[in-house]
């Protein structure tokens, strides 16, 4: 196997919730399972804003290629202090061809929109596919000619066209990074990178978006050894290091072993970048820092690779959480330059995590760790195959629409905090902060809060308080006390996608929420699309500004940024590139 095969076998599952229903049927507008235990119910459901029914089949209609790429000014009255350039990725190349598509939306081509807030005139928007080779290919060939990771196959699933295939395509579809303006020969020049977790990162024009090249983020991933970068990042609000990672299959035993490699950069220097080995399968999507500590989620994750390496599966549909697993481990690696450092290994109970929300070291020494769990470990990691199979056993249809004749029962996730203690390489308590929510992903704070004690999170919710249902609004939580502060819905047929926090320009106040927050929101229904913005103090009251987009330009998108300051002008020529 070659290195970057093995780098796909151990790659970790993204956010599969962000796009599966657990109770979705045929019907347009649908109450929701009432079979739900009691102490899933909340005391406030009459005063925050919930709901259970939801539109299914406009769900499945936010999955549409983005036909066009364009670039053009935005009608609305926008915050004046709002002021800067909102980037967000995600997956939008549904279908190659009429009836070439692919399988699962996390194996499709990468789109990055933006939006710049000027100080003065009007903010524009602008969105392109990241032009990997991938892409590139397929585009011309009208049809899918790599495999996917998530099930994605060629010649529709053909076993014998797949064997022995182990060549993914790199996506770049999940997150973007953004560097600014560095010193010397680097000055007055702001680089942008499509980032996609089993491969190397693509360096894209802020301003046109246009893609430029394959890059190695000056030195922080090896090129000569089919190196990575992951899709997460945390950014050190006190040093402004970039603090990235990247997992890599073990030198002995690649299928039952991984390399961590954590790694710091600033002003396009690699500050440093070390590796330790660990045993099992390397299942780390995000990770979170502290002062003194990176911070991952180990979860129990076994491997069988014969059926992916035969062709009969991707290599997702390959992983399966070890529910007989005792335990998880949180693994704490100290920051900094200095090596020979041990990682800490903190048994937790056995839970499935993707993301987190943030965290910090106390006055005591103890870390609180904030991060997305699932509510009910699942059993298999794979994608939801239906009954419109062809002869081969693939599926006909593409995930979304399968869901739409098949119940899922894909888990619900919820936010908890987890008190270790380094010193004796314990945890000390486990408790939910979501109570009030019956699904939550996408956590966002205020990034000046990343590392450091916090008050607030943003997440991404479902409808209803009670039943599990598609991500459509937003949630703004206390982590304090856990409870739910703010919920805002859109209607039925209506969806949101991952916030990101938004900084006032000339705020003097040191409230945490002093800020906004910008999404997205998909109409199913009405096939369109709009920009809206929020007070983050109070996002229940709804958007504060919004503005149409021109045609169908967003998705149900993964993860964005918002860069204070750059704000590059709109200009005919920037327009007549798309």
């Amino acid at each position: 196997m070659t290195k970057v095969t093995l780098l796909i076998l151990i790659w970790l599952q993204q956010t599969c919730n962000a796009f599966v229903p657990s109770k979705i049927d045929s019907a347009r507008t649908h109450q929701c399972s009432t079979a739900t235990p009691e102490d899933n119910q909340i005391s406030n459901f009459d005063i925050i804003n919930h709901r259970d029914e939801y539109d299914g089949h406009s769900w499945t209609q936010c999955f549409q290629t983005v036909e066009q790429e364009s670039a053009y000014e935005l009608d609305g009255d926008f915050p004046d202090d709002l002021v800067g350039t909102f980037f967000q990725n995600g997956y939008t190349k549904f279908y190659i061809s009429e009836d070439e598509f692919h399988i699962h939306p996390f194996d499709a081509d990468g789109m990055v929109q933006a939006v710049t807030f000027p100080r003065n005139g009007k903010p524009w928007f602008r969105n392109r596919y990241v032009q990997t080779p991938g892409y590139l290919q397929e585009l011309q060939a009208k049809k899918v000619c790599k495999r996917g990771v998530y099930g994605t196959a060629k010649n529709k699933g053909k076993w014998y066209s797949n064997m022995f295939d182990l060549d993914f395509k790199n996506a770049a579809n999940t997150h973007v990074l953004f560097i600014g303006e560095g010193e010397k020969e680097h000055k007055d020049k702001a680089e942008l990178y499509a980032l996609w977790e089993a491969g190397r990162p693509f360096e894209m024009d802020p301003t046109t978006l246009e893609t430029i090249q394959e890059s190695s983020l000056y030195g922080a991933v090896d090129i000569d050894n089919k190196g990575c970068y992951a899709a997460h990042y945390k950014v050190d609000p006190n040093s402004g290091n970039i603090c990235g990672f990247a997992i890599m299959p073990g030198d002995k035993n690649p299928i039952n072993t991984h390399k961590l490699t954590v790694m710091e950069h600033n002003d396009r220097k690699l500050l440093y970048k070390k590796s330790y080995p660990f045993d099992g399968l390397g299942v780390k999507h995000d990770c979170a820092i502290t002062k003194h500590y990176f911070v991952f989620a180990q979860p129990p994750c076994q491997f069988n690779p014969i059926p992916f390496i035969a062709g009969f599966k991707g290599a997702f549909d390959c992983i399966e959480f070890d529910n007989t697993a005792e335990f998880t481990n949180i693994i704490l690696i100290p920051r900094g330059e200095t090596r020979g450092e041990e990682p800490i290994s903190i048994p937790v109970p056995p839970m499935f995590s993707y993301h987190f929300s943030n965290a910090f070291e106390d006055d005591d020494g103890t870390l609180a760790i904030d991060l997305i769990v699932a509510k009910t470990n699942p059993k298999q990691l794979s994608r939801i195959v239906g009954d419109d199979l062809n002869n081969s056993g693939y599926p006909t249809k593409p995930v979304w629409e399968i869901l739409m004749d098949r119940i899922s029962d894909v888990p619900a996730y919820e936010l908890i905090r987890l008190r270790v203690d380094p010193v004796q390489g314990k945890m000390i308590s486990k408790r939910s902060l979501s109570d009030e929510c019956a699904m939550v992903e996408f956590p966002v704070i205020n990034p000046k809060k990343v590392g450091e004690k916090y008050k607030y999170v943003y997440c991404t919710t479902s409808a209803s308080a009670r039943y599990t249902s598609p991500l459509q609004g937003i949630a703004k939580i206390n982590v304090e006390t856990g409870e739910l502060v703010g919920k805002w819905l859109p209607e039925p047929h209506q969806f949101t996608t991952e916030v990101a926090f938004c900084p006032k320009e000339t705020s003097c106040c040191s409230r945490e929420d002093d800020g906004y927050l910008i999404t997205y929101l998909l109409d199913g229904k009405s096939k369109s699309n709009q920009l809206i913005v929020f007070d983050a103090a109070n996002p229940g009251k709804g958007p504060i500004a919004s503005a149409p987009l021109k045609e169908w330009s967003v998705n149900h998108s993964l993860h964005g940024v918002f860069i204070p300051g750059f704000t590059p002008k709109f200009t005919k020529e920037i327009q007549d590139t798309f």
